[in-house]
């Protein structure tokens, strides 16, 4: 369990640093180059935070009981809902598709998968684990929200609802981290 939660801090670290990233990028009226220098430092962090933290995350962990949920059928409702969210934004909202939304998709999908280890491991409660679905699907819903109305929105306005999805993310896996090392 300890990798697993070990993997939840580094993608907590991965958000923040992220962030940074972003601020400093991104902010408008401030020209930067958003792969060099610094910034091109910062963004190799994240990078390396969030592939070590996914790789954590799915690490090994002995399993009490059966898995609550088909870990197959996360990871293709994963896609599926990828490729629905990709046609609804960009031919319903015509929105541009971006990364973030690969992102925010697959952050869903993994943490899903993690709290539904941790429950059959017996280091999460039938409790802890609807509480952290549910946790998961605020933090999904409004992240879609934001991702939507990103380009919708006035420029510093867009620059800061561009970092509530990195800021809800980040708190869902505090939340889960804390309930699993209770």
């Amino acid at each position: 369990m300890k990798k697993i939660l070990a993997g939840q801090v580094l993608l907590i670290l991965c958000c923040a640093f992220y962030l940074i990233w972003w601020y400093r990028g991104y902010r408008p009226g401030v020209s930067a180059d958003r792969v060099g220098g610094l910034n091109g430092v910062l963004l190799l962090i994240t990078a390396a935070l969030g592939i070590t933290g996914m790789l954590c995350s799915l690490g090994s962990i002995e399993l009490k009981t059966a898995l609550r949920l088909d870990p197959h059928r996360i990871a293709v409702m994963g896609v599926i809902t990828y490729i629905v969210l990709l046609l609804v934004t960009r031919f319903g909202f015509h929105r541009i598709v971006t990364t973030e939304l690969f992102l925010i998709v697959g952050w869903t999908t993994l943490e899903l998968t993690v709290a539904n280890r941790l429950l059959a491991a017996g280091c999460l409660s039938d409790g802890g684990f609807r509480a952290m679905c549910a946790v998961i699907a605020a933090a999904f819903t409004i992240s879609i929200i934001f991702y939507v109305a990103y380009y919708r929105m006035d420029e510093m306005k867009a620059f800061y609802a561009a970092m509530v999805p990195l800021v809800t993310e980040g708190v869902s896996m505090a939340v889960l981290t804390g309930l699993a090392a209770a």
